[in-house]
């Protein structure tokens, strides 16, 4: 997900200096620092500012630079657009910043919070801010040095990761591929196996009352499979949502069986899908080619404190 913001500001109160980010050996701010709070993100960032929002947003700052010593316009060449989204805590932040991991993302050397940077753009998370880097006509190279001068000036003492990732073993998980997972439009684009209210990722209007999840893929290409553990909100009641999952794998899978307090069914190519819910969790694991491997994953997970 590649977040695009236009860059018309709306009104943020207070006067904060925290995020107006200067001293980046070889380029200069352009501009004032464009501040925007939660009524001003709409229309500005590209069919993004929803699952934003569900995560717990506070307010956005946004810089433009240019290379030192370029001139002023847009023809005069290279830009890097700087975003600083501050989040209600650090596991919010987290989990924004987890809505883009795809798996394999690399880190740039010497940067401490968790960070990736690729081609035009560049992300890191640190305490309660994800910082956003586009710069679509810079290198990697160019990237990485901007975003390791930008980490130092981000308050914070690293990544706040939350507790609920230790619920994922670690054999055979795919490096960079843990998300957290929190409201209705994440539990959508994470898996069509989460959408539904009766999961509860709307409960107490995402507050702490609300069902979260952390998923993580596992394996190797081709065969790479996903295991998402659900921590059931308040809202949820107890043996209120087996029928209602039977349902979803019947909808999406052929084969479709309970056995005993396991549902599983095969994808047409015959990858299993399973799931298991006791007391407040629940774990399902997604494409897994290997029956007996996937139940053993679900094991694992449900164990798992």
């Amino acid at each position: 997900m590649i977040l695009v913001l236009g860059l018309a500001a709306a009104a943020c109160s207070g006067s904060d200096k925290i995020l107006e980010i200067d001293g980046i050996a070889g380029w200069k701010r352009t501009g004032p620092v464009e501040r925007y709070n939660a009524e001003g993100l709409y229309g500005h960032i590209d069919g993004g500012a929803e699952i934003v929002l569900q995560y717990g947003f506070r307010d956005l700052a946004v810089s433009e630079y240019a290379p030192a010593g370029a001139a002023d316009g847009p023809a005069s060449g290279k830009r890097v657009i700087l975003e600083i989204y501050r989040m209600a805590a650090g596991e919010a932040a987290f989990g924004l910043y987890s809505t883009k991991l795809e798996g394999g993302e690399k880190g740039w050397p010497g940067i401490g919070a968790d960070n990736w940077v690729g081609f035009g753009q560049a992300n890191l998370v640190k305490g309660e801010f994800l910082v956003n880097v586009l710069a679509p006509e810079c290198t990697e190279e160019e990237i990485g040095r901007f975003l390791a001068a930008v980490e130092p000036k981000i308050p914070g003492r690293g990544t706040v990761r939350p507790e609920g990732l230790d619920r994922l073993p670690r054999e055979d998980l795919v490096p960079s591929s843990r998300r957290y997972v929190r409201g209705p439009l994440a539990a959508t684009n994470e898996s069509p196996f989460l959408e539904g209210d009766f999961w509860g990722f709307a409960g107490a209007d995402h507050g702490p009352g609300g069902t979260r999840a952390y998923s993580g893929k596992y394996g190797a290409a081709p065969a790479v499979s996903k295991l998402i553990v659900v921590e059931l909100g308040a809202e949820v009641r107890p043996g209120s949502i087996e029928d209602r999952i039977l349902a979803s794998f019947e909808e999406y899978l052929r084969e479709v069986r309970r056995d005993g307090g396991t549902i599983e069914g095969r994808s047409g190519d015959g990858r299993w899908f399973v799931c298991r819910h006791t007391g407040s969790v629940a774990a399902l694991v997604l494409g897994e080619p290997d029956r007996d491997a996937a139940l053993a994953r679900l094991e694992a997970a449900l164990v798992r404190r």
